[in-house]
């Protein structure tokens, strides 16, 4: 870029005076560029970086110095910095143009450091979640020296008290965290104004008891720190003018009368009046000091923060730039935090996270010895010496005799009791009514069925569903303690509310408080599932060992629905009703009624049109709830009607099939239900292997295995049990979003 620049030198000597270089007016004799001149397109350049913030910022204003003839010991006073820090860069620019003013990576430590990063990461617990990593740790894990992390948690007070007591931004004038609430935020690049509110009077101080509340909304809130990771976009331009906070403050002062606030500024514009100002240093990145502000408030009171993220947002105030928010006016109370686990399901009293992690890696392998357990989990022995050591306390799992690893001592096998818990699981079905009872380990105990006619009449149904619950029950063994119960429904429903809305051949049955009513005749929660996610949680819960990966389940029954286990976890959806196949199953485009909504391929209910199929067919079917088992054994002994049938419904299935794994890029389908009894499994699984091995798109880059399940026609019961054990004992640190699910 030497055409940006032009320079005057003294001339060779020769027979001709080169003419005098021109004199810039008040330059500094200690300039070593006198005579510096910018293009245009450099100078635009220069003076939208100099806006900025920075060190690029410092560098344009440099060389800009320099242009207009001010001098360096006169540049140096006037930007507070060293004379050979000016000289260095006036010479860089004069040697390589604006490229010369960009930062340049250097390998080792960095040159600058994000201090509310540190501070953060400070606060953050360690990888195996027991306390912060150590200063030491903490440096070699950033790469920057424990000497300057050191200083810098100094200057943030941390170290001062215990936890985040002394807590500090070191603004102009410094502002201590303790007491104060995050109450808003409105970023954008180069400008910020964060405002906390001062505790109002008479509010008590939270409660540090470890409760499951507690616990959960911890976890919520680090949902949300995570979420910051991403919430920063590419580098917009700078504005032309400070943006005004004028309605922010007014937004604020609405919903939270009467409280000192304090208002941390980053960039050109002022504190709004009426506020405590603390003016942000020009490095501050806002996002880092937003997770500093979390955490702070996080270690203090999580509930109350927890209820702050999950509130309505403040609708009212246009949000500008990419951080906006309000807190909510509504008080920092308990009740409106992430719902917990309901107390039914919290009798174990499971201490944390880590526990939970034990518990399912030793059902997942069956046995476990604590050597094992560490491996496997990445715990440390000594966290997993303690943790067994309650478990065994508690009486959720019991020890193996030792078996010889070698030499040293013998290793124990450690494995759940299962007498330790149970669950009741019940299934209503358009033709049948089912309850189980399932201990720990996944072995039915007891089981009721009640086979159903036209008309369904919503009361009597619930009625029935609750005493054929309380009778399994009742059998379990030695009156052993039954954690909970689950319903497993068909669709739609609202899973939040536990409402189930007009399903396909229930009659009457419009918006019925299933959840609500169950829970009232059985005197305990209940937790409300749609049918086939219930049988994929029964099957990620009580399945093989195998099943532990990610899948989906393919539910064949008076309907077709699919539930799926995806990164590790149940996926419901927004209100409980994921998996719907519908037309994913139709063989071609469908017509649509009178009312001009589209119809579901008629194989969608399998059962039903395989039995009017083969009675259309002319054999003699019996009437009743033997009729499909009939069909069934007719298919296995090889009657060509019958197995036409059956591979006709198969084939339209296969193709719903294919679109969920098509969807979900899953390398395991799981097929189970009341439909696929064992005299047509074998005819549904090839049918369906051979689908979804053939028509998606990327079916040349993986192979789908289809298995039966484990838990034969009562996987929706047995399912709706699980979701009870799933539900108090699966480890998860996305508590928030779960609780929405």
């Amino acid at each position: 870029m030497s055409e940006a620049r032009t320079y005057t030198t003294p001339g060779p000597t020769t027979g001709t005076t080169p003419p005098p270089p021109p004199t810039p007016p008040a330059a500094s004799a200690a300039a070593p560029t006198a005579g510096f001149a910018l293009t245009p397109a450099d100078r635009t350049r220069l003076r939208g970086w100099a806006r900025g913030s920075g060190a690029r910022a410092l560098r344009a204003q440099i060389v800009l110095d320099a242009s207009a003839g001010t001098g360096v010991i006169d540049s140096a006073r006037r930007l507070g910095v060293s004379r050979p820090t000016v000289t260095t860069w006036r010479r860089r620019y004069a040697a390589e143009g604006l490229a010369g003013l960009e930062h340049r990576p250097r390998s080792g430590r960095p040159s600058r450091v994000d201090e509310a990063a540190l501070i953060a990461r400070s606060l953050l617990p360690a990888p195996d979640g027991e306390a912060p990593l150590s200063v030491r740790a903490l440096a070699a894990r950033t790469g920057v020296s424990h000497t300057t992390l050191a200083a810098v948690r100094r200057r943030w007070g941390l170290g001062a008290g215990p936890g985040t007591a002394g807590l500090t931004v070191p603004a102009d004038p410094p502002c201590p965290l303790r007491d104060l609430d995050l109450l808003a935020v409105r970023a954008r690049h180069g400008h910020a104004l964060f405002l906390l509110g001062e505790p109002p009077e008479g509010r008590p101080r939270p409660s540090r008891r470890a409760t499951a509340l507690v616990r959960d909304a911890t976890a919520y809130v680090y949902g949300a720190l995570d979420a910051l990771d991403t919430a920063e976009g590419p580098e917009p331009p700078p504005e032309s003018a400070p943006p005004a906070y004028d309605d922010l403050l007014e937004a604020v002062r609405a919903r939270h009368p009467g409280r000192t606030l304090h208002a941390l500024t980053l960039g050109p514009a002022p504190a709004p009046e009426g506020t405590r100002p603390h003016t942000l240093a020009p490095a501050t990145r806002a996002l880092s000091l937003l997770r500093v502000l979390l955490l702070a408030e996080l270690a203090r009171d999580p509930v109350a923060l927890a209820a702050a993220l999950t509130g309505p947002p403040a609708a009212d105030v246009a949000a500008e730039g990419p951080l906006h928010w309000v807190r909510p006016p509504a008080p920092p109370t308990a009740q409106s935090a992430p719902r917990p686990a309901p107390r039914a399901f919290n009798q174990l009293a499971l201490g944390s996270y880590n526990e939970k992690l034990v518990i399912e890696s030793i059902r997942e392998a069956g046995t476990l010895s604590r050597v094992e357990i560490a491996a496997s989990t990445g715990l440390t022995p000594q966290a997993v010496s303690r943790i067994t050591r309650n478990l065994l306390t508690s009486g959720l799992i019991v020890q193996d005799e030792g078996r010889s690893a070698g030499a040293g001592k013998p290793r124990i096998p450690l494995r759940l009791r299962p007498d330790a818990g149970y669950a009741v699981g019940i299934h209503l079905d358009p033709w049948m009514i089912t309850a189980v009872a399932v201990d720990l380990c996944g072995q039915v105990v007891a089981r009721r069925r009640m086979p159903l006619e036209a008309p369904r009449d919503p009361d009597w149904c619930l009625a029935q569903m609750a005493a054929l619950a309380r009778e399994a029950a009742a059998e379990v063994p030695d009156g052993g303690p039954v954690l909970g119960y689950g319903a497993a429904l068909p669709g739609p429903l609202d899973r939040r509310a536990g409402v189930l809305l007009d399903p396909p051949l229930f009659e009457g049955w419009d918006r019925v408080d299933v959840g609500a009513k169950l829970s009232a005749r059985l005197g305990s929660p209940v937790v409300v599932e749609k049918d086939a996610t219930a049988a994929a949680i029964g099957e990620r819960w009580l399945g093989a060992a195998e099943r532990a990966e990610d899948f989906v389940y393919l539910y064949l029954g008076a309907g077709a629905g699919s539930g799926a286990f995806l990164n590790g976890d149940v996926h419901r959806g927004a209100t409980g009703n994921a998996g719907e196949l519908g037309e994913l199953c139709a063989p071609r485009p469908r017509a649509a009624g009178d009312d001009d909504v589209p119809r579901s391929a008629e194989e969608c209910a399998p059962i039903s049109t395989t039995l009017a199929r083969v009675r259309a067919a002319g054999l003699p079917v019996p009437r009743g709830e033997d009729a499909y088992p009939w069909v069934c054994a007719r298919a296995a002994e090889g009657d060509p009607a019958v197995r036409e049938v059956v591979d006709g419904v198969a084939r339209v299935l296969a193709r719903g099939a294919a679109g969920l794994v098509g969807l979900f890029d899953t390398e395991l389908l799981i097929v189970g239900g009341p439909a696929v009894l064992p005299g047509v499994r074998a005819r549904y699984l090839d049918v369906i292997t051979a689908a979804v091995n053939t028509f998606p798109l990327a079916h040349h880059v993986r192979t789908v295995r289809v298995a039966p399940s484990h838990l034969g026609e009562e996987a929706a019961a047995v399912g709706a049990a699980s979701s009870v054990f799933h539900a108090t004992f699966t480890p998860s640190l996305k508590a928030g979003r779960r609780a929405r699910n």
